[in-house]
């Protein structure tokens, strides 16, 4: 029975002894990443918050300005301080309310009095979380100051993080952005205290302490970003459902959070990680620093003046030589195309909206029909990234910029523009390296990435039996060795010297359409697979009659690698995301006699994941007969 299967699964993960490993791993003082491999996927004992916050957060030992507090509480907002720490120890489970509540007093008047900032009901919401921790009044502020320093944005008051907020809604869910924007409803006006005190004023104290839990251990101050992008998406039709009442739609909005129960935390924070993942992360070097170290007027005007994502000329070669996550449109002018332009570069003329409509709208269906078309070949991305010629007055980027805004208007996902536009590519990096003699070694032009791409996929791709037999029968014993003289045997046929440079690899390389030709193969899946700290890697899974494999990608296109092959008998459940039925996990095991004995999981977003999923347990059902 399920209740059976989960008691089982239970006893399984207590019998592994993660929480002393914890344990050990925080008396040794291991580094954050180690702490978060650990708790990933599991909620963190309240017996150890206080020493994984305080590990992570680096606060042992550390001195704070309270030290030298003078117990002088005369702030010209002291009674509104007064009152903030009084509220905070009523939801408080201290034996002593009195200490505690002269400790918040303590440490909300000498953070508003050294900052020189007026009394903020958001920063107070802060301490929520941290008052209860078993901390002297010390710790509690280095906790709260250091929460401040490393996670809370510095750009509040100019709104422009709230501009960032839309536009990664945008390029998730154009169609729930403009509905939100139709009703005239800006972001700082609902989630301002959602950035503002990472969620604390408005959740539920226990939902809140367990989201911290992994937002401490990640480290990574964008999640908060990300994670108002999943919630909205989660409730997307809740959202589109308000057609016309403005008042009603930010009141839900509003409450997004209050909705968030403690067991949605591991999928929210997961969620968060899958969504940071398939997003350009060019925007977070550019504005990194004014909005979580020291506001810059120039950057921020910046921000809200960007109709959709920025990304940089680095990360899209840096796609093109790994994973084609990208898939461009050249709309300079077909004179500048034709000199000049990166090999799977898609020429769209957007002169053309103002000058033949007809024609702009055929070009744009050809544009979205050869973007298909690269994605089953693995040659380009599902991300849309538009260039012009980076001269920003141009009628060739404001021409370019209509052509984004229709894209956007129909609600097209995953569109953004290059900085720069094409010359870019041709500039210097912006931190040059210099070589022995001083000269500033230039960025790869696109000629020399060509030429980089040239050489990486000049690997072989030959299908090899063995690799097939292997895959598909993967308990075969491997053929033994022969006698020197029967090397030209077929057995031994086209094998190099046995010591060479070469990489190994090279010999498993498969032909994804080859592998999709076998006769055992049933079906073959493009997805990505999750790790245990969130972060995606592309990969395929093949079934066939009686393994599930995993293939990561090959050294070029169409290719691929195997990472791992499993009988489907030893799946022993297949379980999804609530919040998202794409991220499909595959528990491996034994079941005897309703006992159920897991030994290992793999988990992945699958964008198919309800084909996949029908076919393995098919699959299965054809092998219990």
């Amino acid at each position: 029975s399920l209740l059976q299967e989960t008691q089982s699964i239970g006893r399984m993960e207590d019998s592994t002894n993660w929480v002393l490993e914890l344990e050990e791993a925080l008396l040794d003082e291991a580094p954050p990443q180690q702490i978060k491999v650990l708790l990933a996927g599991r909620p963190l004992p309240s017996s150890l918050r206080t020493d994984v916050w305080s590990h992570c957060l680096e606060i042992n030992g550390r001195k704070s300005k309270i030290e030298k507090f003078d117990d002088v509480y005369d702030h010209p907002d002291q009674s509104e301080i007064h009152k903030a720490a009084q509220d905070l120890v009523k939801e408080s489970k201290s034996d002593n309310p009195q200490l505690l509540q002269a400790d918040v007093e303590s440490i909300l008047t000498v953070y508003f009095k050294t900052s020189g900032q007026k009394f903020s009901q958001e920063i107070t919401h802060l301490l929520k979380p941290i008052i209860d921790l078993s901390l002297t009044r010390n710790e509690k502020y280095c906790v709260f100051q250091t929460v401040l320093d490393r996670f809370i944005p510095k750009s509040i008051e100019t709104s422009s993080i709230f501009d960032l907020a839309r536009l990664l809604l945008l390029y998730h869910d154009p169609q729930l952005c403009n509905h939100i924007d139709s009703l005239k409803i800006s972001f700082h006006q609902f989630s301002r205290s959602w950035f503002a005190s990472l969620m604390a004023a408005d959740c539920d104290p226990e939902v809140t302490v367990q989201l911290w839990d992994l937002y401490l251990v990640n480290m990574d101050p964008w999640i908060i970003f990300f994670m108002v992008t999943v919630m909205l998406v989660n409730f997307r039709d809740n959202i589109l459902e308000v057609e016309n009442d403005r008042a009603e739609l930010l009141a839900r909005l509003s409450r997004l959070p209050s909705q968030i129960e403690a067991e949605d935390i591991p999928d929210l924070v997961t969620l968060a990680q899958v969504y940071s993942t398939r997003t350009p992360s060019s925007f977070k070097n550019s504005y990194e620093c004014t909005v979580f170290t020291q506001p810059d007027q120039k950057l921020d005007d910046e921000m809200k003046s960007l109709l959709c994502l920025p990304v940089n000329a680095d990360e899209i070669l840096a796609s093109e030589l790994v994973n084609f996550q990208f898939f461009v449109v050249d709309c300079r002018p077909a004179e500048q195309y034709n000199s000049g332009h990166l090999s799977r570069a898609f020429h769209l003329d957007c002169g053309l909206m103002l000058q033949d409509p007809a024609q702009f709208s055929t070009a744009c269906s050809a544009l979205l029909a050869f973007q298909q078309s690269a994605l089953t070949a693995q040659a380009g991305g599902e991300h849309l990234v538009f260039l012009g010629d980076g001269q920003a007055e141009s009628d060739v980027d404001s021409n370019m910029m209509m052509a984004v805004s229709r894209f956007l208007q129909k609600h097209s996902k995953f569109i953004s523009v290059l900085v720069g536009g094409y010359p870019s590519f041709h500039q210097e990096p912006q931190s040059p390296v210099r070589n022995g003699s001083q000269d500033l070694v230039p960025e790869p032009s696109p000629n020399k990435l060509d030429s980089i791409k040239t050489n990486l996929k000049m690997k072989s791709a030959n299908l090899k039996d063995s690799l097939i037999n292997y895959m598909y029968n993967p308990s075969t014993q491997e053929p033994k060795h022969i006698d020197y003289s029967k090397r030209g045997s077929k057995l031994y046929k086209n094998t190099g010297d046995v010591f060479c440079l070469e990489d190994d690899e090279d010999e498993n390389v498969v032909e994804l359409k080859d592998l999709e030709k076998q006769s055992d193969t049933i079906h073959l899946a493009a997805c990505q697979r999750v790790g245990e700290t969130g972060l995606l890697s592309p990969c395929h899974l093949l079934i066939s009659t009686t393994q599930l494999v995993v293939l990561n990608p090959g050294p070029k296109p169409g290719t691929c690698l195997p990472s791992s092959s499993r009988h489907l008998s030893s799946i022993v459940k297949i379980t999804s995301k609530k919040r998202q039925p794409e991220i499909i996990t595959f528990k491996f095991g034994t079941s005897q006699n309703d006992e159920v004995t897991v030994f290992d999981m793999d988990r992945f977003f699958i964008p198919t994941a309800g084909k996949v999923t029908s076919v393995v347990k098919t699959q299965i059902e054809k092998l219990k007969e």
